[in-house]
């Protein structure tokens, strides 16, 4: 319930402060003294939009505060879920800058206006003129018909598996597309793989056969230069290790006069061991090394086939085309998964169909079997409310197709005079029709039903006597279950609230301002009189206040 209504710098209020109390209250005065520009501020913390044209002084910001006591709500989940401070007394306010910036605060921490709208749809139902157009339409109509029914826990089950439905329809049609252009790429890829695999590709080989055919095809000048350098170093009567063998063993003669000697001929026996080697490895490199015509055209074609796949693949080298090869395998494999995705998928979409079309027909015969008790009590309700002839049927048909509701086509159908078909609410009720009709379905629900606080806005507008009478009693007995709070100018109804609060207009050296207050026995007395008879309040009028507030 609300405990507390804080305004400051609202349109025409520069700061009220409205403590409301369990049950029925009811709001008056004049017409323009600022009863709904109380609802435009309430509808602030509801994250209505807002910008700086509501403010009263345009140099000073806006702030709407609602104190709610939530204990009865279960609301604990909610805050959890959040990331949100639980308390039983919440505090929800609203800010709206001089520069037209806005914020919206739980608890005093900053939440978007997508939470307050979803926080304020628990806590308040506000039912105005603009809200009985709701009443046309058919996700309204079947939202009324399940909370009569108490379809609740079903639609709850029913939604989640309906939203995972459309997620998979959504990743069903993307896969299947997908897999239809990857199909067209199959045969494609399967060739450049056959390609790819016929050519049995080595790593290393390239740079081998590179290597092999530079030697081939310079063999003769190899052959020619290596021997030359083995006969140099080895074989000529001058060779060069000759040479070298006969200085180390000169070196003989001055062991005994030179004290370093000794490492000199080690120095020159390491060098003439080298020399060896190196001949020898010249001599056997000249041998192996021999021009083969045959060998270099096979290493050419090898080679060809090569230059010819990374040229069309764009790469570098045969790693590269290794890695080509992975991705082309890396693609079919994925063509064949985008197969098993969509098999998964199907048999989850089945799965969640075979469940759904459970739950929708459970929703269904919940719906038909409650629709006549709605009728008849809705029937029963505007006779009071002083439709006589009053008819209201609930039309409930199969679809055939999967809603968020069910499968269910649900039409509210309505007739107000004798030997008139039920036709659409929106098109056959006039605007105090739609009213009743709303309220009597709020009525009935809160039998059952822990609903929100409710707003009543007008809509006894039109009405009088013994209906006006009917609804000021439909809507204190509404208040022995709930909060209810009445907008009015019938003085039946402002005479049935626990709690009255008037509205009226004062001004000051610089604007004209809304005030609100609590009257008490004696101001409530003069307030309905006023309703009654106008401007001259009357003795008879007085009587006829006091009568109705059983004074």
């Amino acid at each position: 319930m609300i405990e507390n209504i804080s305004v400051r710098n609202y349109a025409l209020i520069d700061k009220t402060d409205i403590v409301l109390e369990k049950g029925f209250t009811v709001i008056t005065g004049e017409t323009g003294a600022g009863k709904s520009i109380l609802l435009g501020a309430i509808g602030l913390t509801l994250g209505q939009r807002a910008d700086v044209s509501v403010l009263l002084d345009k140099d000073k910001k806006c702030v709407v505060e609602i104190t709610y006591n939530v204990k009865e709500y279960a609301l604990e989940g909610w805050f959890e879920q959040n990331e949100l401070d639980y308390t039983e007394s919440v505090i929800v306010r609203r800010e709206i800058a001089a520069d037209g910036k806005s914020r919206g605060f739980i608890n005093d921490t900053p939440v978007n206006n997508k939470l307050l709208k979803e926080f304020g749809s628990f806590l308040i139902d506000i039912h105005s003129q603009h809200q009985s157009l709701l009443l046309g339409r058919p996700e309204y109509q079947i939202d009324m018909l399940d909370a009569f029914c108490g379809n609740k826990e079903y639609l709850e089950v029913y939604q989640e598996k309906f939203n995972r439905r459309k997620q998979c329809l959504t990743e069903l049609a993307f896969l299947k597309e997908a897999a239809l252009t990857a199909d067209k790429e199959k045969d494609y890829l399967s060739f450049q793989l056959a390609q790819l695999d016929e050519a049995q590709l080595k790593k290393g080989e390239q740079e081998e056969l590179e290597e092999e055919l530079s030697l081939l095809s310079h063999a003769e000048t190899i052959k020619s230069v290596l021997g030359r350098m083995t006969y140099d170093l080895r074989d000529t009567e001058l060779a060069v290790i000759t040479v070298l063998k006969n200085s180390k063993n000169s070196l003989a003669a001055l062991k005994e006069n030179v004290k370093d000697v000794h490492s000199y001929e080690k120095r020159l026996e390491s060098v003439i061991i080298e020399l060896k080697d190196l001949a020898e490895e010249a001599e056997h490199k000249a041998e192996d090394v021999e021009y083969n015509p045959r060998r270099i055209e096979a290493i050419q074609e090898r080679l060809n086939v090569i230059y010819e796949l990374t040229l069309k693949y764009k790469v570098e080298g045969v790693e590269e085309l290794l890695q080509v090869r992975e991705d082309i395998v890396g693609k079919l494999d994925g063509i064949q998964g985008y197969s098993d995705k969509i098999k998964l998928l199907e048999e989850e979409l089945s799965g969640l169909e075979r469940e759904m079309s459970m739950l929708a027909d459970k929703i269904h015969d919940l719906r038909v079997c409650c629709r006549q008790q709605l009728c008849d009590c809705m029937k029963s309700m505007l006779v009071d409310l002083g439709v006589r002839h009053a008819e209201f049927v609930v039309s409930i048909e199969d679809t055939g197709e999967y809603t968020f509701t069910g499968k269910d086509d649900v039409k509210f159908l309505f007739a107000a005079n004798k030997n008139q078909q039920p036709g659409e609410i929106s098109k056959v009720a006039s605007g105090g029709e739609i009213s009743r009709v709303m309220l009597s379905l709020k009525y009935i629900l809160s039998r059952t039903k822990h609903l929100p606080v409710i707003i009543l806005d007008e809509i006894d507008t039109g009405l009088s006597g013994e209906v006006a009478h009917r609804m000021a009693q439909m809507m204190r007995e509404m208040a022995s279950r709930m909060q209810v709070v009445s907008i009015s100018h019938l003085p039946q109804i402002a005479a049935a609230g626990g709690c009255h609060l008037k509205v009226y207009k004062e001004d000051d050296l610089h604007h004209t301002i809304s005030r609100i207050k609590k009257l008490d026995d004696e101001e409530r007395i003069k307030e309905i009189a006023g309703m009654i008879s106008g401007s001259e309040i009357t003795t008879s009028a007085v009587e006829t206040a006091k009568n109705l507030l059983g004074l």
